[in-house]
């Protein structure tokens, strides 16, 4: 599997990263239950056997960090472990400020790093942020546990453009974004790929999938989001007549996307694993491939955003 340094950092990725939610806890449209932890971390183990060497987790992900460190801990090449925290308030939403951010940054990294049993937190992205975050006050404090040795690189988990565009007039504190980006949502490309490639910004991307539309579960989506269904099948007739699955095209188009340096995936499934990894050893695709996917724009691309689908109840 290839593999690329994240920006200017020295951490180098696979081209595939596992994203470790959907273990952790119920995830996705249809809420699936997480699998029993032997499970889980066989998956990891397999994910690393196979050439995987980026983990995304988060605590907010259930018992996601736990099976992450259960299942590298003893492991003589350990692989790349990130982490989130939030730095808002879980009631109001806003973002925290004064004492409150000190005392919540510094629960969060010793939790992290107790229970996944590092030394050392390689990389800590501020998740889910939309607006303008980095206030002088943050910066200080992200610089603070860089010095103590808690943080090797700090990152950002970001929707839309306001956030990652902030977190890019930071170069010297905030070494790497982690966006959605998928062969329908390619709206990264406008303004934020292209800074942070000049200014050497590492770039992950998520949501490859579109929590499962681009994939084989676009047959199974429920009535509340059957509307999502025309805006793949360009994608769908795409990969068929190239004689792939749309997983596949998903998956190819989106990690050999200029400028990224990973893309996370999600999985509860082996099989299904492998076959992402298959996939994504197939290469880069065609180029006329590219090239057609690129044709396909979605009208309304709020639609693109899972947090605005309206989910029947479980």
């Amino acid at each position: 599997m290839q593999h690329a340094n994240l920006g200017r950092t020295n951490l180098c990725l696979s081209v595939l990263g596992l994203g470790t939610v959907q273990l952790g806890m119920a995830y996705g449209w249809d809420h699936q239950p997480p699998p029993p932890d032997h499970r889980a971390i066989g998956l990891i183990r397999r994910a690393l056997e196979l050439g995987i060497n980026y983990i995304d987790t988060a605590a907010a992900y259930g018992r996601s960090e736990s099976l992450v460190g259960r299942a590298c801990a003893g492991l003589k090449c350990r692989p790349v472990i990130a982490t989130k925290l939030s730095i808002r308030d879980a009631d109001s939403a806003r973002l925290l400020t004064g004492q409150a951010l000190r005392q919540s940054v510094e629960q969060a990294l010793r939790q992290s790093l107790q229970t996944l049993g590092l030394d050392v937190l390689e990389l800590v992205q501020l998740h889910s942020l939309d607006t303008r975050f980095a206030t002088p006050e943050l910066l200080d404090l992200l610089a603070h546990y860089c010095q103590r040795g808690w943080v090797r690189y700090w990152g950002v988990t970001t929707y839309g453009e306001e956030a990652p565009l902030n977190a890019l007039d930071h170069p010297e504190l905030i070494s790497a974004l982690q966006v959605p980006y998928s062969a329908l949502d390619r709206q990264m490309e406008r303004k934020v790929f292209p800074r942070a490639r000049a200014q050497g910004t590492g770039v992950v991307l998520r949501s490859v999938f579109l929590q499962g539309v681009l994939s084989h579960r676009l047959d199974s989506l429920p009535a509340s989001l059957a509307g999502l269904s025309p805006l793949a099948a360009p994608l769908l007739r795409l990969a068929r007549d190239a004689g792939m699955e749309l997983a596949e095209l998903a998956l190819r188009f989106a990690a050999f996307a200029s400028g990224a340096h990973s893309a996370i995936f999600g999985t509860t499934s082996v099989p299904e694993l492998e076959a992402n990894i298959r996939a994504v050893e197939a290469g880069p695709l065609p180029p006329d491939l590219v090239a057609a996917v690129r044709t396909i724009a979605v009208a309304d691309s709020t639609l693109l955003n899972p947090g605005n689908w309206r989910l029947s109840k479980p």
